[in-house]
């Protein structure tokens, strides 16, 4: 009643599993738009997660990694740590079915997790008129690149729509001069 926006960020979710959503996180993200928030951003299983229209708000599972950078994770043979990152990063292939890419020594994650987007919602003195996203690649430096109208764009958009309808969310997308408007009267069918 006293905010013009509520966005909730929820740190949530099951880590380097493409398309996984959790059977807790829908409903948790649901009581936050039940409780007056105008769209949920949910973050931490470092790749990317599908999305969900719920009461006429975006619910994004997860935003993936957009700027995450570290060497902590990297077998390097200059660490004191190195038997330690090296054992887990064949855990990561254990548990996740990925090896970091030696090549990217910055960006330990998910091959998947190149494909990220920026979250964009729009408002006006009533409230969420618009809500989508812009899709971005991580580079091999490690850094998010807008890629919009482009082949790389219209790849992450699809991969974005492929883990939304894997994962069993409600999302629809309408691309737009290289961005993605999500369709906010998409409702999860009873």
């Amino acid at each position: 009643e006293r905010a013009d926006v509520v966005l909730v960020g929820l740190h949530k979710g099951v880590g380097h599993t493409p398309a996984a959503v959790a059977m807790y996180e829908s409903p948790v993200a649901r009581a936050a738009i039940d409780a007056g928030a105008d769209a949920v951003f949910g973050h931490h299983a470092h790749i990317m997660r599908g999305i969900e229209v719920y009461r006429g708000r975006p619910i994004f599972h997860g935003l993936g990694n957009f700027v995450t950078v570290t060497r902590a994770l990297t077998p390097d043979a200059s660490s004191r740590s190195s038997a330690e990152l090296t054992a887990w990063a064949r855990r990561r292939k254990e548990l996740y079915g990925f090896a970091p890419d030696p090549g990217m020594p910055a960006y330990p994650f998910h091959p998947e997790s190149r494909k990220t987007a920026i979250a964009v919602c729009r408002f006006d003195g009533e409230g969420l008129v618009e809500a989508g996203f812009e899709p971005c690649w991580i580079d091999d430096g490690g850094r998010p690149v807008p890629c919009g109208d482009t082949d790389e764009g219209r790849r992450v958009t699809d991969y974005i729509e492929h883990i939304t309808r894997t994962a069993g969310l409600n999302g629809r997308f309408v691309r737009e001069d290289g961005r993605v408007r999500i369709d906010l009267h998409t409702e999860r069918a009873s």
